[in-house]
């Protein structure tokens, strides 16, 4: 009694400071610009490429088969890997969702969408009302432009399936970014409450209490009961609405975005497949996915539209529970390669050619630029876009167009880590009592040895780039440009 008493205190008392004394979103300083940039947009020709963006949580370096996972068998990923191209020094742009998702949507480094703080959770929430009384951002702030704003002022059917995680409050949900229908939930599945949405509307209500700190359900032995989604049958419901999308847009330039809720935790396998895989409940989870995607690569063949429409599969961050990190080191939330380096596939029959594979460094903030290139359109001016075109990369015509890459931590504003080439320096492992910078070739070894006096030009030289760009975002931690 006591204890339910003491929580219903501090959820009245979360309640009253967030009504007398949090902050609200971000002043949005830069909409008319915004504004200015979206209005300006050409309509795309009618035979523009359409775009898929397949969008796993959590899954890691080492989870697919094609990755060298010897458990879990993904054969149609593997199989659009054959018939592309498979990057192997691919990076999320943070080791956690929420400035990842942002950086995929805006090409911009975490502290520029004021999502360099971890991840956004429920305003009720303990946590949520703690990041705005620390000040943080707790949703994408509104003068950020996304890929389907743009895409969608210039003519393109836009639609996202599944987790957004870039904000709750009116105002902030993917409808008002530029995604002209959505269907899925706000938050990671392991959040309360997990409404589900279709457009603006809430179609199946959370029941379930949230708790004290709006996150409980860690384990999927362990449910918080009856009331929530029925989340066996998320990624089928999600790859349904996919198709459907596509089946209703083929004969227009399109872009869907599916943001799958797994494998994040809680793990829940299908129905159907449960219990059939040799990595257990996460495997029955990745293979769900696999299925999943095998069904969209094959309406896309069924619908004729392979050749016209660019497939890239790849995923927020690294492994988590679980999940392999392969032979990298480091997990989700950290700046190591096991936390950022995730698998990415591009298949594009006619213009990605297949059985090709690349070593090149590359992020998921080139996706904002790469396909705003490939639709013909430019990119805004007023701000920092920090990812670059890979449409020569994709194409095999060049290498990176990045020197070098950087790396934040998940609760700092600053980068911690670059990479450029085959080298990689840390600031910081921080590793308790051997807490000291680190370089590293990422192309032979994955961070295990440190090759500062071996290389002593390069640590010098990574070191003032690290140092640089620390300065700059401080002094201009949005990235406004003049």
């Amino acid at each position: 009694m006591v204890i339910v008493v003491g929580l219903a205190l501090v959820g009245l008392t979360a309640r009253y400071v967030q009504a007398r004394f949090l902050l609200g979103p971000a002043e949005p300083t830069h909409l008319a610009q915004k504004e200015r940039y979206l209005a300006s947009l050409p309509e795309v020709s009618p035979t523009a490429p359409s775009f898929v963006v397949i969008f796993f949580d959590d899954l890691g370096y080492g989870d697919l088969s094609s990755y060298g996972n010897r458990l879990i068998d993904t054969p149609a990923i593997d199989l659009a890997a054959e018939e592309g191209l498979r990057m192997t020094s691919f990076y999320s742009a943070s080791s956690v969702c929420t400035p990842s998702r942002a950086a995929l949507l805006t090409g911009r480094y975490p502290p520029r969408t004021l999502t360099d703080r971890h991840v956004y959770f429920p305003d009720d929430s303990l946590i949520g009302t703690g990041r705005r009384m620390l000040g943080w951002a707790n949703e994408l702030p509104r003068d950020e432009i996304t890929l389907a704003e743009a895409l969608g002022e210039a003519g393109y059917a836009t639609a996202m399936v599944g987790k957004w995680h870039l904000g709750g409050r009116p105002g902030h949900h993917p409808v008002d970014f530029g995604f002209q229908s959505w269907f899925g939930v706000l938050y990671s599945n392991d959040m309360v409450p997990l409404d589900l949405y279709r457009g603006r509307e809430v179609i199946h209500e959370d029941l379930r209490s949230p708790g004290l700190f709006g996150s409980g359900e860690r384990d999927e032995a362990r449910p918080l009961g009856p009331g929530g989604i029925d989340q066996r049958e998320l990624t089928e419901r999600y790859t349904d609405e996919s198709i459907a999308f596509l089946e209703a847009n083929r004969e227009r330039p399109f872009f869907l975005y599916l943001a799958h809720t797994f494998p994040h935790v809680p793990h829940y396998a299908s129905k159907g497949h449960a219990g059939e895989s040799e990595g257990g409940v996460y495997g029955d989870v990745v293979e769900d996915l696999d299925r999943s995607t095998g069904a969209i690569l094959a309406a896309l063949d069924r619908l004729g539209l392979a050749e016209t429409t660019a497939v890239f599969i790849t995923s927020d961050n690294g492994a988590d529970y679980n999940g392999s990190p392969g032979p990298l080191r480091g997990r989700k939330g950290e700046i190591l390669e096991g936390g950022q380096r995730v698998p990415m596939i591009v298949r594009w029959p006619g213009r990605v050619a297949a059985r090709s594979e690349s070593h090149e460094p590359a992020m998921n903030t080139d996706l904002f630029p790469t396909l705003l290139s490939l639709a013909g359109l430019p990119l805004p001016t007023d701000r920092e876009i920090d990812g670059r075109d890979l449409t020569a990369l994709l194409e095999g015509r060049a290498g990176s167009p990045h020197e070098p890459l950087y790396f934040f931590p998940v609760l700092d504003s600053l980068p911690g880590a670059v990479r450029s080439g085959p080298f990689k320096y840390l600031r910081s492992t921080g590793d308790l009592g051997r807490d000291r910078s680190h370089l590293s070739r990422v192309d032979r070894d994955e961070e295990g040895h440190e090759l500062s006096k071996l290389h002593p030009e390069e640590a010098v030289r990574l070191e003032a780039a690290l140092e640089e760009m620390r300065s700059q975002v401080e002094a201009n931690p949005r990235g406004w440009l003049p």
